[in-house]
């Protein structure tokens, strides 16, 4: 972490957008730009693979390319693990998915905001959209 502000926690999606070219990398990196210290549980790296697979798929990127973001998202984020009572509390109180949950968890813990493209996260007020950050 730079200290260049204050500390956020980034869930997949926005991961994404920032590492890849995306329709939503423009906001992702206006994100960046504002605040640099970007936390996520450790779920977002295996959400993030998933996202490159699809892509690779989709023929959109190989595997170097593929194999080389990561690196680069890796660099960008700070990984947490997060408590498995605290993630399963959030999820059974807002009707989210335990992935879900595990960013509205960290956020909690180390009181920070969650930037998130998930409305299932935004609807309850665990996260803000990234055009509000």
């Amino acid at each position: 972490m730079d200290g260049g502000g204050e500390l956020i926690v980034a869930d997949t999606n926005l991961i994404v957008a920032l590492a890849c070219k995306t329709d939503q990398s423009a906001l992702a990196l206006e994100v960046h730009k504002k605040d640099p210290d970007w936390i996520s549980p450790v779920i977002w790296q295996s959400e993030f693979r998933n996202a490159l697979l699809g892509m690779m798929r989709q023929r959109k990127i190989g595997i170097v390319t593929a194999n080389s973001t990561f690196a680069f998202a890796a660099t960008v984020v700070d990984t947490f693990d997060v408590s498995t009572t605290e993630v399963l509390r959030l999820a059974e109180a807002h009707g989210l998915s335990a992935y879900d949950a595990e960013f509205a968890a960290l956020g909690e813990w180390l009181d920070c905001k969650v930037v998130a493209f998930d409305d299932d996260l935004i609807k309850p007020g665990l996260a803000i959209h990234p055009k509000h950050f």
